[in-house]
């Protein structure tokens, strides 16, 4: 039982670390917020109902609209609907359905209620410094 639970807390950290990793730039960021609602709207609709599901497609249209005011590309949202499905899908093969859907669901609540999180840009090393 000890190795059931240590399984199922090790997938779940692995879910996190895998739905929260910072987007390169502010269109990223919204690209994935559009197919990871996209990808839970198709694969969990029995997470929230109805209801749930339309807010959700109304929120992953508001932000592929964002994301094409900055500049995406259908490509863009082609590889950001491959990354979003293979995350999901990933994250249902390792910890079922239930958990990998309510992480994703939460994880989309929760980018929904804050600005778009964009990993640090990189300082070029100026000459002459150590």
């Amino acid at each position: 039982m000890k190795n059931a639970y240590a399984a199922a807390l090790l997938a779940t950290t692995l879910v996190a670390c895998a739905t929260t990793t910072p987007a390169a730039s502010p269109m990223e960021a919204h690209l994935n917020r559009y197919a990871g609602a996209e990808a839970v709207a198709r694969n969990c609709p029995a997470f929230g109902g109805y209801g749930s599901i339309a807010a959700m497609r109304s929120d992953a249209e508001s932000n592929l609209a964002r994301a094409r005011a900055l500049g995406a590309k259908e490509a863009d949202v082609k590889q950001a609907r491959e990354r979003m499905n293979g995350q999901l899908l990933s994250a249902i093969f390792l910890v079922g359905v239930p958990e990998a859907c309510s992480s994703f669901v939460n994880g989309l609540a929760w980018a929904g209620t804050t600005p778009a999180i964009v990993k640090p840009k990189k300082t070029a090393a100026t000459k002459g410094s150590k």
